[in-house]
């Protein structure tokens, strides 16, 4: 398993490896700045969020999951460096899991080439009803983009 902190709990040494099949820039904000100078912890939660807009589009998100929706089910961040003012913030989001509701993507922020932030989102599509089935195209579309088997170029639409 892996060794990097007591308390992670993401495998952080294959995400370094990673080639991320879709990656969003995202510029940092002042709003976001807090009194110790660099960006809050709070606002990275809203950072990831704009990457995750770009990845759902980039997979076709809205086209294959109809009048159902994603909500997010779970959120895990894992701090490793700060994020600053002004300055851009690279993100690549990878699919690390296909369940029968529900994905999981990874990702990593880099703010000048140095891994700030490492982060986890569990989404379950949901109907009327509650979680519903992923529809066939979007897990085609997720398996392309699955880790260890994405077929994507960095920075490319699936």
């Amino acid at each position: 398993m892996r060794e990097d902190t007591p308390l992670s709990r993401m495998d952080r040494e294959t995400l370094d490896k990673t080639v991320f099949p879709v990656v969003a820039t995202i510029a940092t904000r002042f709003d976001d700045v807090d009194v110790q100078g660099h960006i809050n912890n709070a606002a990275v939660p809203v950072i990831l969020q704009e990457a995750r807009v770009e990845f759902n589009k980039a997979i076709d998100l809205p086209a294959l999951i109809g009048t159902m929706r994603p909500l997010i089910a779970g959120l895990t961040i894992e701090y490793a460096a700060e994020l600053l003012y002004p300055g851009n913030v690279e993100i690549g989001s990878v699919v690390s899991r296909i369940g029968r509701t529900s994905f999981t993507i990874q990702q990593t922020a880099r703010q000048n080439g140095q891994v700030a932030i490492y982060a986890e989102t569990t989404l379950v599509v949901a109907d009327e009803n509650g979680a519903a089935p992923l529809p066939e195209g979007l897990r085609k579309n997720l398996n392309r983009i699955l880790l260890g088997q994405a077929t994507q170029e960095p920075h490319g639409h699936v």
